[in-house]
């Protein structure tokens, strides 16, 4: 081996049968074998080992892996929801719409064309929903009297020209139900109850005859329009029927003038069916009925002394 003035070195071995072969400075290359600055050098045919990365990870749908960008370099345009800042993924939230409601729940149980619709042109029906059994005639000694029983209770249903139901909650002030007492085959008027003391005759229906609109619910549960008589009595002993009409009273403008006459408008009625009216010696008070303690429960005025069933 023979070092050169340029740093570089011969090598005097065999190289078939050639001259000595040269190495570059070892700033360059070195020897076979030998380390330069803490490298290792190969020669020749020599390869040096391959070294193992580990792969990036695979995509799903065989994509190609994602570029893995530096926090500093975001693209602005980037949709990648990893790398995307804090008010970015603010602004999708708020971007995106609200969540549909099922149409069960959009959907009112009220149509709103039915609250606009004319009063004029509105259905109106009433049901006796509980029927009035028997009670004890009282004859001249009114402080003696003693009420139907049970109570009568009616109630009101409202529905629009489509057959939709409607409540009127600007109407239900001025309707009322007033009560008047029939013969039992119910072809007699006897007592029309708005006319009480006519001709100086002693009225033959008593009691609170008159009823506004009550809001309850029923024993499932259910709301309704409802009216109620608690306190109805009989003079005289028979069988008899009780009307109820509904009608809408007059109302008065600014000036307190009615702008309609009488008893107001009668909308609709209905009848009882067929009740006793015994002597007080052979009267037996019917027991309440669960509709009954269930409108009492509510705060109806209708509790009574009368015993439970």
């Amino acid at each position: 081996m023979v070092q050169h003035g340029d740093g570089s070195v011969s090598i005097s071995r065999p190289l078939g049968g050639g001259s000595p072969q040269r190495v570059p400075s070892p700033h360059h290359s070195a020897l076979r074998g030998e380390r330069v600055s803490g490298k290792r050098v190969y020669q020749g045919n020599d390869t040096p080992p391959r070294t193992s990365y580990p792969s990036p990870p695979s995509t799903a749908g065989g994509n190609s892996p994602r570029r893995a960008q530096s926090p500093g370099n975001h693209s602005p345009f980037s949709t990648d929801a990893e790398s995307a800042s804090p008010r970015s993924s603010v602004a999708r939230q708020t971007s995106q719409p609200p969540t549909d409601i099922s149409p069960s729940r959009r959907k009112p149980s009220i149509e709103v064309a039915s609250l606009l619709a004319d009063p004029q042109i509105r259905i109106y029906r009433l049901e006796v929903v509980q029927q009035p059994l028997r009670t004890a005639e009282f004859g001249m000694n009114n402080l003696s009297r003693l009420p139907l029983t049970p109570p009568l209770l009616v109630k009101l249903t409202i529905n629009d020209p489509t057959g939709s139901p409607v409540v009127p909650e600007t109407e239900l002030p001025f309707l009322i139900a007033h009560l008047s007492l029939h013969s039992e085959d119910g072809t007699r008027s006897l007592d029309m109850g708005s006319q009480i003391g006519r001709d100086n005759q002693a009225p033959i229906l008593y009691g609170k005859l008159v009823s506004s609109v009550d809001h309850l619910e029923d024993l499932q549960g259910n709301m309704g329009l409802y009216f109620l008589f608690p306190d109805v009595s009989v003079r005289w002993n028979g069988r008899y029927q009780l009307g109820i009409t509904l009608s809408r009273i007059s109302r008065s403008d600014e000036l307190g003038k009615h702008n309609e006459a009488g008893n107001g408008t009668q909308l609709c009625d209905v009848r009882t069916a067929v009740f006793d009216v015994v002597p007080l010696s052979q009267y037996s008070a019917a027991p309440q009925t669960p509709l009954t303690q269930a409108f009492i429960r509510q705060g109806a005025r209708l509790a009574s002394l009368l015993p439970t069933s």
